[in-house]
């Protein structure tokens, strides 16, 4: 199951490391993704993507793909395979394996990466070390999602210079609503 969720992610990281912000025609918002990013008020003006995938007796995978002008935000997660074409609705949680000696060591279904948007490319100088998203409710008729997300990343190094990144990005109150989502089976 992790190595499902590391080969995706890695691949939607190769995907949206070569595309381009600039794009001239925005997505409409079926629903909204708001959150707290470092103190601040942050509202994604476009859903890139919001996708369930279904791998044959191998599981599944949410993702959750937003922006703004200036920063792309990526949420995934992952469970068993269902039989609907749905998430179970539940906590997911991520945990950097190398926190300190004290902290358990949680076998992580998430994972959150933050990008910033420079000149038309997309940059990712954070690692992810806790985070947490909870599909609060997702109707498989309509296709939609709701619930909520939070997660603390730490500068791992400058990828750019036209920007200053902080060395720890925090996000509290996520909230997405009625997003839209895809289904793929493989």
């Amino acid at each position: 199951m992790k190595k499902l969720l590391s080969i995706g992610l890695l691949s939607l990281s190769v995907l949206f490391a070569s595309c381009s912000s600039d794009e001239s025609e925005e997505n409409s918002l079926d629903g909204s993704v708001t959150a707290t990013v470092n103190g601040n008020a942050w509202k994604a003006t476009k859903i890139t993507s919001v996708t369930l995938i279904k791998v044959s007796g191998g599981g599944q995978r949410f993702d959750i793909n937003v922006e703004d002008k200036s920063q792309m935000i990526l949420l995934a997660c992952e469970s068993e395979l269902t039989a609907k074409d749905a998430m179970p609705l539940k906590e997911y949680t991520f945990t950097d394996e190398d926190n300190d000696v004290d902290t358990p060591i949680v076998n992580s279904d998430a994972l959150f990466l933050n990008y910033y948007l420079v000149d038309g490319n997309s940059y990712g100088e954070h690692f992810p070390k806790t985070g947490k998203i909870t599909i609060t409710a997702m109707d498989p008729e309509k296709k939609t999602v709701s619930g909520t997300f939070s997660f603390k990343a730490e500068k791992v190094g400058a990828l750019q210079t036209k920007i200053v990144t902080p060395e720890v990005f925090e996000v509290t109150n996520g909230v997405f609503k009625n997003l839209p989502y895809t289904v793929y089976a493989q």
